[in-house]
């Protein structure tokens, strides 16, 4: 009974994460339809298996357990998921549905030879030999398609390294959950085979459960794997009461230790005016513009700001979780959001954006768009005119 109970908690549960996913995916670099499908066909499985033994009716069970086997479809929809995320792709490519036919052909061959015979041993045998080495063959797809793109990646911006890590955690834990259920399902599936029995894979289940669980835990305590990277402009909602819009930037305490004697001097005469220059530099950012220009140097912000060059480096070296060529490349990322949001685009191109903000052209515009907001211009745009 508490099996089952689960089994439906843990199906509604899905079902609600999948309709979040369902709506935020295309904006979300974490998501692809293919996670959407997994979620689906999984909350599926276990809300069904839980309603149908707590309801107890055989003949409801019995046709349950005959279909049971398309939730094979879960092993080719998975390896699509990481090998498109790897690939950063969320369109569906229709050659993508030859990863379908096996399970597909093997689903009618099972059902078909338990609806009109009952198999011996060694045909039993035969399908869970089959099914081991389609199950095995996907797994090692999946491991090799992340050892070599996802599990690799290494990135010089602290903003992309940071995102990288989340995408690197989230699949860590996703493959090793999937690896664990599949190990179940090759010991449920043996001992079925080994005592003569249906090969469903039902043994154990509640195995499957709390591991199902475990993943739905993992996605709601992880915000980003729902919605995808906070974007700037919520950050800039989030913190409008605030005088420092970027406020997670700045530390009051040096981020390293100060171990330059000059440094210690300028500590002296800079730690009691911390909060003042913080606000000088994103008032210049934020309300002047200064960052539209293209050439701006650490040297040509001081002067704008009237503030001694050896400050700005100081603060950027120890009161700041980012480099100033990174703060720079942030804040004409956000200086376009709030251009887009405004209509810019209706009379301008992107590439008039990019050179308006400060690039020099739009390809490193459009690689530090996608960096910084999980998401390529386009995209954004799309979304904004889909939100209207």
């Amino acid at each position: 009974m508490l099996l089952n109970s689960l089994c439906v908690i843990a199906g509604l549960i899905g079902f609600i994460i999948t309709a979040i996913l369902l709506n935020n995916y295309k904006s979300n670099p974490i998501m692809n339809i293919y996670m959407v499908l997994l979620m689906s066909v999984i909350s599926c499985r276990f809300f069904l298996f839980g309603i149908i033994n707590l309801i107890s009716n055989p003949e409801i069970l019995t046709s349950y357990t005959k279909y049971s086997n398309l939730s094979a479809l879960v092993i080719p929809i998975s390896y699509l998921y990481f090998k498109n995320l790897a690939q950063k792709t969320q369109s569906f490519n229709r050659t993508e549905l030859l990863h379908f036919i096996f399970p597909v052909c093997y689903f009618i061959i099972t059902s078909q030879t338990y609806t009109y015979i009952t198999p011996g041993f060694l045909v039993k045998l035969l399908f869970f030999l089959v099914f081991s080495v389609y199950l095995i063959i996907y797994l090692y797809w999946s491991y090799e398609t992340l050892k070599n793109t996802i599990w690799r990646t290494s990135a010089e911006s602290k903003t992309l390294r940071k995102q990288n890590k989340k995408i690197h955690n989230w699949t860590v834990f996703l493959f090793t959950a999937l690896l664990l259920a599949s190990i179940r399902l090759l010991i449920s599936l043996f001992i079925e085979v080994s005592h003569n029995g249906m090969t469903k894979g039902l043994s154990y289940q509640w195995i499957s459960s709390l591991i199902w669980i475990a993943i739905l835990i993992k996605i709601l305590a992880t915000p980003e794997i729902l919605y995808g990277y906070k974007l700037l402009d919520e950050k800039l909602k989030e913190n409008r009461n605030s005088h420092l819009v970027f406020n997670e930037i700045w530390l009051m305490q040096p981020v390293v230790e100060i171990n330059n004697s000059q440094h210690f001097i300028l500590k002296e005469k800079i730690d009691d005016n911390l909060q003042n220059y913080f606000e000088a530099i994103e008032k210049g950012a934020l309300q002047y513009d200064f960052f539209r220009d293209s050439k701006l140097t650490l040297t040509d912000l001081a002067t704008k700001l009237g503030i001694p060059k050896s400050h700005l480096s100081y603060l950027f070296k120890y009161h700041a979780t980012i480099s100033f060529s990174e703060y720079k490349k942030i804040i004409r990322i956000q200086d376009a959001v709030k251009l887009i949001e405004n209509g810019y685009l209706k009379n301008n191109t992107l590439d008039s954006l990019s050179k308006k903000i400060g690039f020099t052209s739009y390809n490193p515009f459009f690689t530090s768009f996608k960096e910084i907001m999980g998401i390529a211009p386009a995209e954004y745009i799309n979304k904004i005119h889909t939100l209207v």
